[in-house]
């Protein structure tokens, strides 16, 4: 049998990296974020090295795998609204981008040109 310790050094440091990055999603920092899934790929080599040398989980392993899980949920939950909210923020900015004015061609006839703006200013 093989020894595990290596692999659970490993769960162990990406449970650590995914409180970390729920941390950071739940304050919005971009900029640490990617800091986070940096080491995220620092730590999935070591992983997978382990996996090709068939290691075998045994009960802590598959203990940290299922905390892994929920803490990944709950990461994917976090970003899928943040990206909600900006997509509804965007949409509320936005929304008379399509709004039409009238404006004179050079040719001295009238033209439909559309302003483009990022700001609504209806409000």
């Amino acid at each position: 049998m093989n020894d595990t310790r290596r692999l659970q050094d490993a769960l162990r440091e990406l449970i650590k990296v995914l409180n970390e990055e729920k941390s950071v999603l739940l304050r919005n920092d971009a900029v640490s974020l990617e800091m986070i899934v940096e080491k995220k790929n620092a730590i999935i080599p070591v992983i997978l090295e382990e996996q090709k040398k068939g290691v075998v989980a045994d009960e802590s392993v598959k203990v940290y795998a299922l905390e892994i899980e929920k803490l990944q949920e709950v990461n994917q939950l976090l970003t899928r609204q943040a990206l909600s909210f900006q997509e509804e923020i965007y949409k509320a900015l936005s929304k008379n981008t399509s709004a039409k004015y009238k404006t004179y061609s050079k040719a001295g006839g009238m033209n439909n040109a559309k302003e483009v703006s990022i700001i609504d200013q209806s409000v």
